[in-house]
């Protein structure tokens, strides 16, 4: 009689095998929509991004991704005219440029978190719209006395290299007196690079990113006076996001 029921056993044991793995599957699939909100550091400026996917699978993502952030030229040096109270500025920089990107991404784990906890990696790839806008500065300009060479006044113009010299300019105007100026330039972008979940529990996200990304916009930009306008920007890039993620009742 033993020697039946451990031949029962034996015989069932694939079964009970093959059971648990399909209620692994299952627990896998449970969260099915990812939500986060991130900020980011890159080699050219920074800005802030938002994050919404979905998991058909526990190892893949498919999502959507907004970025909006600043791009700042690597020969744009802040200085300080003799003028009292002069707040510095960027002597030679044509424009503030910002870009808004809107695209489509992936994400695939190639390590999974263990039970206990410890670290998700996945490698994540995304491109799509990036429109490029480009402020115009304004300065605030001194003018002089030809005869007697004494400051006699000042006025807010839009900077040209060919008119305004650094003895000529007190300070940088505000920075919304160009906003109704602002061009715009359509193109596209690239970003690739590993994420680092951290979070403690499988509904919050907790994640550090790092990559590099690529953004181009058609006409170039000429940031800087007496400098070529760039074909393209790329810079690597650090990243935290911060998160939800839903089951399939939720």
């Amino acid at each position: 009689m033993r020697g039946k029921c451990i031949s029962v056993l034996f015989f069932l044991l694939p079964f009970f095998a093959l059971a648990q793995e399909v209620g692994e599957v299952d627990w896998k699939k449970v969260i099915v929509k990812e939500w986060s909100v991130s900020a980011f550091r890159n080699t050219n400026g920074g800005g802030i991004g938002f994050e919404h996917g979905r998991t058909p699978t526990y190892y893949d993502k498919h999502f959507w991704e907004v970025d909006f952030l600043y791009n700042a030229h690597h020969k744009a040096v802040r200085a300080r005219s003799y003028f009292a109270n002069a707040r510095p500025f960027a002597y030679g920089k044509l424009c503030d440029l910002f870009f808004l990107r809107a695209g489509y991404g992936y994400q695939r784990t190639i390590h999974q978190k263990p039970y206990w906890g410890g670290v998700r990696i996945r490698y994540t790839l995304s491109g799509g719209f990036c429109l490029g806008m480009a402020l115009p500065v304004y300065l605030r300009v001194a003018h002089y006395d030809t005869s007697t060479g004494y400051y006699t006044s000042e006025s807010v113009e839009c900077y040209n290299p060919d008119k305004h010299y650094i003895d000529d300019i007190i300070t940088r105007a505000s920075f919304f007196k160009g906003i109704g100026e602002t061009k715009l330039r359509p193109g596209f972008y690239f970003k690739t690079g590993l994420n680092f979940d951290f979070s403690k529990d499988e509904y919050t996200m907790h994640a550090l990113e790092v990559g590099g990304t690529i953004d181009m916009v058609f006409p170039f930009v000429q940031q800087m006076a007496f400098n070529k306008a760039k074909p393209f920007y790329l810079c690597a890039y650090i990243a935290y996001h911060f998160g939800k993620r839903k089951g399939n009742y939720e």
